[in-house]
């Protein structure tokens, strides 16, 4: 049975490769060896873009070059390659949490207590809304108060890979005993998390007639506001009386709506 190819294109992009390194590859993988010229023909992409391109899969192990009678021509790696593509990255970056897990007592005290942080942050691109989800599951077993359209939580085919990343970092959130307390605009996709709601630990109302195109996540005293289905944008407000007042709002408002039913 072949492998439907949305899911080729979903187990590639959690590798990080986006949509015209993605082509790119397939393409090299049907035709073989090739010059830039045949890929671009290939893909549709235009002949710089796919220099562009290849040069990337190239510094990422993925695509060799080589020169055949004065032109040179691209490869893309063997497909099982690409998980000892992934294995080496998984080294690399337990050797990078050791090496900042020996200083971090030490960057600590250089940090100064006197000055006061930073209570709102700014978070930009998949790295960032990725950093400020991190920030919701850091401390274990307290609950979050969320107001959500779970069709505008998930960025879809925009980016496949924050797609995958977030159903998982939702079950991740779960195995921390973090319950996800959400008031939320009924949708397809919201119908999916409700369908998940009991292994991901989510409780859920639903708010009728309601266009909220960011999650809204209360949890401790933060507040965290965050885009990822269109800019990919996130804020976070550090801030007790802020986060108080919304929780409140939120646990008033949960007391009057109806629990979530898929319609």
């Amino acid at each position: 049975m072949n492998t439907p190819p949305s899911a080729i294109q979903t187990a590639l992009a959690s590798m990080g490769l986006n949509p015209p390194e993605i082509a790119v590859y397939l393409a090299l993988l049907e035709l073989g060896p090739q010059p830039a010229s045949v890929v671009s023909k290939k893909t549709g992409l235009k002949r710089g873009h796919t220099y562009n391109v290849l040069a990337e899969l190239t510094e990422k192990g993925i695509v060799q070059e080589y020169e055949k009678g004065k032109v040179k021509r691209f490869t893309g790696c063997p497909p099982e390659s690409l998980l000892t593509i992934l294995n080496r990255r998984e080294e690399e970056v337990e050797l990078q949490k050791q090496k900042l897990t020996e200083v971090l007592t030490d960057l600590e005290k250089m940090r100064n207590p006197a000055v006061a942080q930073a209570k709102i942050r700014f978070f930009q691109g998949p790295s960032g809304v990725k950093e400020l989800y991190e920030d919701t599951i850091r401390e274990q077993g307290k609950p979050i108060h969320a107001f959500v359209d779970f069709a505008h939580c998930f960025p879809g085919q925009q980016n496949l890979e924050l797609n995958e990343w977030m159903w998982r970092y939702t079950q991740r959130r779960a195995d921390r005993h973090i319950t996800y307390l959400g008031i939320t605009v009924p949708s397809n996709v919201s119908d999916v998390a409700y369908a998940k709601r009991e292994n991901q630990r989510r409780e859920m109302k639903m708010l009728r007639d309601a266009d909220i195109p960011v999650e809204i996540n209360i949890y401790d005293n933060k507040v965290a506001i965050v885009s990822s289905s269109m800019d990919m944008v996130g804020l976070l407000i550090e801030d007790e009386p802020t986060a108080t007042a919304l929780r409140s709002i939120h646990e008033a408002l949960w007391k009057l709506l109806p629990d979530y039913s898929p319609e």
